[in-house]
C-alpha cells in the first residue's frame, strides 16, 4: 500500500508525453518537487534534448504541464534511495501507476531507468533501454537510463542520446495523433 504523495504529481489527459521518476529522494520529497538533488541530471536534459523549449528547474516543475509533459513517480513515498525499495513494493506501485497511465492516456510513458520499467512489467530480467516493443493499450513506451548523478553506467551524453532519441518519438507519435 502506497503512503501519501510528498511530491504530487503532474498530469492532466492527453499529454503528449509523461515521465515516470522511481520515487522521491529526501531532497524532493523536502521541496515537494520533482528531481530537485543538485547533481540529477533530468532538467539539462529535458531541455538539452530539445523535449522543453526553456530550462527548468525542480522549483517551477509544475510548468512541464505548460508544454504538454506530465511527471509522477512509480513510488510515492520518499527514501534516502532506490535501494530503500522492495521489489514487491515496487510491482504493486506498478499496478497503481498502470491504472494512472490509463486514466490520463498520455500518447507516451517515459521511464526513467531501468529499474522503474522492469518492476512496472514485473521482470528482473535485463531489458533494453529505448523503445519498447509492448504498448500499454497504445500507450508507447520508451525506457531512459537514469538521470541520476550517482548512476555511473551511462555519462551525460549517452543519457542525452537517449533523451534525443526520445524526443524524435514525441514529435512522430504527435505528429501521427493529429487528425
Amino acid at each position: 500500500m502506497q503512503s501519501k504523495q510528498d511530491v504530487p504529481d503532474h498530469l492532466q489527459p492527453g499529454l503528449k508525453l509523461v515521465i515516470v521518476g522511481i520515487n522521491p529522494g529526501v531532497r524532493s520529497g523536502a521541496a515537494r518537487r520533482h528531481y530537485a538533488f543538485r547533481g540529477n541530471h533530468f532538467w539539462p536534459l529535458m531541455y538539452n534534448s530539445g523535449l522543453l523549449p526553456v530550462p527548468l528547474t525542480h522549483e517551477n516543475d509544475e510548468r512541464v504541464l505548460d508544454y504538454d509533459i506530465g511527471l509522477t513517480n512509480l513510488v510515492d513515498r520518499t527514501t534516502p534511495g532506490m535501494d530503500d525499495l522492495t521489489w514487491d513494493e515496487m510491482v504493486a506501485a506498478g499496478d497503481v501507476l498502470r491504472a494512472k497511465l490509463l486514466k490520463y492516456r498520455p500518447r507516451v510513458v517515459c521511464f526513467n531507468g531501468m529499474g522503474i520499467y522492469q518492476a512496472f512489467v514485473g521482470s528482473k530480467k535485463r531489458l533494453e533501454l529505448g523503445l519498447q516493443p509492448d504498448s500499454l493499450e497504445g500507450i508507447v513506451m520508451y525506457v531512459v537510463p537514469s538521470s541520476s548523478g550517482r548512476t555511473a553506467a551511462y555519462q551525460m551524453d549517452a543519457k542525452l542520446a537517449y533523451y534525443r532519441q526520445l524526443k524524435e518519438l514525441v514529435d512522430k507519435v504527435s505528429a501521427e495523433a493529429t487528425p
